[in-house]
């Protein structure tokens, strides 16, 4: 019995995202991250919400944003969608669903620089992007 050798090796794709675009859709998703935590905050004591519910309000929706961004419609949180890029499932290039969003999203503020630091080898997927199966790429 003939045993094959072959290695299926990686390709990334010609329209992966630039890194310094992939840094600025980040910048905007975490400040759009940071302006739902002020505005559901704001928004809550204004009509009244006990304090420890504004908390949990104003956290819970900044919070829900920066996990599942990335499952928007077309694999676009609104920083990707402003600089023209898609998370995309690296098998099947549909969308990013929300397991993969929550996947990819939950390592950034738990390994922050350390995530970031993969995105300079090969494939160009940071820690998050290859716990999800995901890459960024070019929509435009």
């Amino acid at each position: 019995m003939e045993v094959s050798n072959t290695q299926i090796e990686y390709r990334k794709p010609a329209n992966l995202a630039g890194l310094g675009r992939r840094l600025g859709g980040q910048w905007i998703d975490s400040l759009i991250t940071l302006f739902l935590l002020f505005v559901v905050g704001r928004a809550a004591e204004f009509v009244g919400v006990a304090p420890d519910a504004v908390a949990i309000l104003a956290f819970g929706s900044a919070a829900a944003y920066y996990l599942f961004s990335d499952a928007m419609p077309n694999g676009q949180s609104i920083g990707k969608k402003l600089l023209g890029m898609s998370v995309i499932d690296e098998r099947s290039y549909l969308s990013c669903n929300l397991f993969q969003s929550f996947m990819r999203n939950v390592t950034t503020p738990i390994l922050s620089i350390l995530d970031w630091i993969f995105i300079f080898f090969g494939s160009r997927k940071r820690l998050g992007d290859m716990l999800a199966s995901t890459i960024v790429v070019r929509s435009k």
